[in-house]
């Protein structure tokens, strides 16, 4: 026990609140993944990066400067995963597919409306876009993303249904009407 009490006294705060909170703090990543590789390495890169900012300075609570970093690393990994679900998207034509897909112009108005829809979501709230993209996008079911959260299914429910409602009609009013001003483009 001596020894015990002797290393965590030559353990920074930082590496001390880590050790202690190990396993709190992966079931607190495990809000916003579901893969244990990419719970792992939110944790570790979250460590190393509160370890590297105790280097400069003091920090006061370092379990809530440890987990606010966990968090933050978590929200930049899922955007980074939407935007390339996005990039993926827009470049997924294969010459097989594009032999058989719509016009020029239809293209066009799909990769119009899509960027649209990726507008749309940004301007949800933190919330509301965390369960929106871990329904749409990572396909995740209403009970998992309330277990995720801490959320209750119906408020899961509640805030898919308001982002919806503020994607559509944000659609609504910016998409661009389909006039032929597309047909007449490839006319000229």
């Amino acid at each position: 026990m001596c020894a015990r009490k002797h290393m965590k006294s030559n353990q920074s705060p930082v590496s001390a609140a880590y050790v202690e909170h190990h396993a709190f703090l992966k079931r607190f990543v495990a809000r916003y993944f579901s893969n244990r590789q990419d719970i792992e390495d939110v944790v570790q890169d979250a460590y190393l990066r509160a370890y590297a900012a105790e280097t400069n300075r003091d920090i006061t609570a370092p379990k809530a400067y440890l987990f606010r970093i966990a968090r933050n690393v978590a929200l930049s990994k899922l955007t980074k995963k939407s935007r390339q679900v996005t990039d993926y998207l827009e470049e997924a034509g294969s010459p097989a597919v594009m032999d058989t897909a719509p016009s020029a112009d239809q293209e066009l108005a799909a990769q119009e409306l899509l960027g649209l829809y990726c507008q749309a979501i940004a301007t949800l709230s933190e919330k509301c876009r965390e369960v929106f993209l871990l329904r749409k996008v990572y396909g995740l079911s209403h009970k998992e993303i309330a277990s995720r959260m801490s959320l209750s299914v119906s408020s899961v429910e509640k805030y898919l249904r308001q982002g919806i409602l503020v994607c559509d009609a944000y659609v609504r009013k910016n998409e661009k009407p389909r006039t032929s001003k597309y047909m007449g483009d490839s006319r000229k």
